[in-house]
């Protein structure tokens, strides 16, 4: 039987289309409002990477003032005894590359990058997102020991990968500070069949045991303010969790409330 669905028009009347023609008009809708939900999931994604470089940036402020107030000292030194000069340029040269190096780092991470798999150095990715954070560990008086192989590759999106670490490397640092004790934060790999298992571990105020099934669901927030004067979104572990999933991956925590926790990424391995 040739069946026909009757739809209304915008001025009023009606069309009366078959079966078919209807089902394909529906077709196309859904494919239209699903290509608009991944448009907006990465928007989300980049947004919330732009939120953790406000972060960053707060967290670098002092870090360029150590860089900066050697440069000038140098520089002022040189211009009452030129025998100096040579000394003030030295610094600035130090310093310059030092400056450019953490900022290469936040650029990087902030630009709205491709979002195809390809292989990457698992080493060189952490290192490359601790640059932005370097100073900052000194600072706070914070142990960081870092144990990756340099011969790991990952296959993942590289910006995204690099969200996700830098998200637990933040909170992470949160948590230690809130503690009170001396810090610590660990990263380790291990290397399993087809996957490589990453953990970030730090020693701070850790989760409670209610909030654990919790943590990577949207807009779940402990963190009303930070030590940083910055209020969670209750995205950046939502977003994660999301990442991970799109690339094959997992993400996991454990934690014990008072000694700190551990987030766990299951990353496949390249070929």
């Amino acid at each position: 039987m040739n069946y026909q669905v009757n739809r209304k028009m915008s001025q009023g009347g009606t069309i009366t289309l078959p079966v078919k023609d209807t089902v394909d008009l529906q077709q196309r809708e859904l494919e239209r409002l699903l290509e608009e939900v991944k448009v907006l999931r990465r928007r989300v994604r980049h947004n919330q990477r732009l939120a953790s470089v406000g972060t960053l940036t707060a967290m670098v402020v002092h870090e360029f003032n150590n860089i900066l107030t050697p440069i000038i000292n140098y520089a002022e030194l040189a211009k009452r005894d030129e025998r100096h000069t040579a000394k003030a340029l030295d610094c600035a040269i130090d310093a310059g590359a030092r400056a450019t190096e953490i900022c290469k780092a936040i650029l990087n991470f902030s630009k709205d990058s491709a979002h195809n798999r390809e292989s990457v150095n698992l080493s060189s990715l952490v290192n490359d997102t601790l640059k932005a954070m370097i100073g900052e560990r000194a600072k706070d008086g914070i142990e960081f020991v870092c144990d990756i192989p340099a011969g790991i590759d990952v296959v993942a999106p590289t910006v995204e990968l690099q969200q996700v670490i830098m998200n637990l490397l933040i909170n992470a640092r949160t948590a230690v500070m809130e503690n009170g004790a001396p810090g610590k934060i660990e990263v380790t790999t291990t290397v399993e069949p087809s996957r490589v298992v990453l953990r970030v571990c730090d020693n701070g105020v850790g989760i409670p045991q209610a909030n654990l099934r919790k943590v990577f669901e949207p807009f779940f927030t402990t963190k009303n303010t930070s030590p940083d004067g910055m209020s969670g979104s209750g995205l950046g572990l939502s977003i994660c969790h999301e990442i991970m999933h799109s690339m094959g991956g997992k993400i996991s925590v454990e934690s014990t409330p008072g000694h700190g926790a551990s987030f766990t990424l299951d990353i496949p391995m390249a070929a």
